[in-house]
């Protein structure tokens, strides 16, 4: 079959010939219909990821929409080390296999699906619908597209008001065809920053892609700044953008009721994803979630494979 290739972690995939996966017993065999690189893709695909193999060659992507011999389609995660999403075909365990409609967009459920399960499944199993419901929640990193997408879907369980943080005033500007509330920009100036945080009184619920220390600021200044120590504050750690360590004091977990939880595989299990996916997947299929795409033939993945543009980049066997 006809795939993107790592011969080397330190160049990017080359498209060629690789040999066909073997079908096993309860395994199904689809035709890729899209396969987006997502950050976790290429991470993998150069070998700094600590789920990446250190056995070469392979095929990269961790992620698709397929379709069967019967026309049906579905979306899935790739369950194999050596071969991944980007190439012609795809070899998947039946129970890992996630339908969708077929007339929705490849190529746009492929994009969104991976963003969408960070602040889907932080709400879903981390926090609890209920400590959405009615309470506003802080997108930290709101631009980002796994961010952007946490503003929807937490509007989707019933957030109250959505405050989309970040630094690019271009993309944060954008934020309101997300259903964002309000915005603030993040600069240099603490100061700046910490009366912006003054005027967005007390939050509930803080999504969490940057972390660093940026986190370790305005968990400071928004702690300090809470009226009532007993309104829970609950910050979900979900990237780290920013930064993988936060200098903070312990007095600040003494000072009120904060709650500091992660969230990501390992956090919640692979059956919790199996029963959730179902869900996300219709709320990108009925149109309620979705990020921009840029596509390109698979045969292009050599020369577009560094394409940042603000686009998920999504592939096309």
């Amino acid at each position: 079959m006809k795939a993107a290739i790592i011969n080397d972690f330190t160049r990017g995939p080359e498209y060629g010939e690789f040999p066909d996966p073997e079908v096993k017993d309860g395994e199904v065999e689809l035709h890729i219909l899209a396969a987006a690189v997502s950050r976790l893709a290429r991470a993998r695909a150069n070998g700094t990821h600590y789920s990446a193999t250190s056995t070469l060659p392979i095929v990269p992507g961790v992620d698709a929409v397929g379709e069967t011999s019967d026309g049906e389609h579905f979306y899935f995660n790739s369950g194999s080390n050596v071969y991944g999403t980007l190439a012609e075909k795809a070899v998947v365990n039946r129970r890992a296999l996630f339908p969708i409609d077929n007339t929705a967009d490849p190529a746009v459920v492929a994009a969104t699906a991976n963003p969408a399960m960070s602040s889907f499944m932080a709400i879903k199993e981390r926090l609890g619908e209920d400590k959405v419901r009615g309470k506003r929640v802080l997108v930290l990193g709101a631009t980002g597209a796994s961010g952007q997408l946490a503003i929807p879907i937490s509007i989707g369980f019933g957030a109250s008001e959505v405050i989309g943080v970040g630094r690019n005033p271009e993309k944060l500007a954008k934020l309101g065809q997300f259903g964002v509330t309000s915005t603030i920009k993040l600069t240099d100036n603490d100061e700046n920053l910490k009366n912006d945080l003054a005027q967005i009184g007390d939050v509930d619920v803080v999504l969490d892609y940057l972390w660093g220390d940026i986190a370790a600021t305005m968990i400071t200044d928004m702690i300090a700044q809470r009226k009532d120590p007993q309104h829970s504050l609950t910050w979900v750690q979900i990237g780290s953008m920013a930064g993988q360590t936060a200098p903070l004091k312990g007095s600040l977990f003494r000072s009120m009721d904060f709650h500091l939880i992660g969230s990501g595989f390992g956090s919640f299990t692979a059956a919790n994803l199996a029963n959730d996916m179902p869900a996300l997947l219709k709320m990108i299929t009925d149109g309620k979630i979705a990020v921009p795409v840029t596509t390109f033939p698979l045969s292009q993945i050599a020369d577009k494979w560094n394409d940042y543009g603000d686009n998920r980049l999504v592939f096309l066997p």
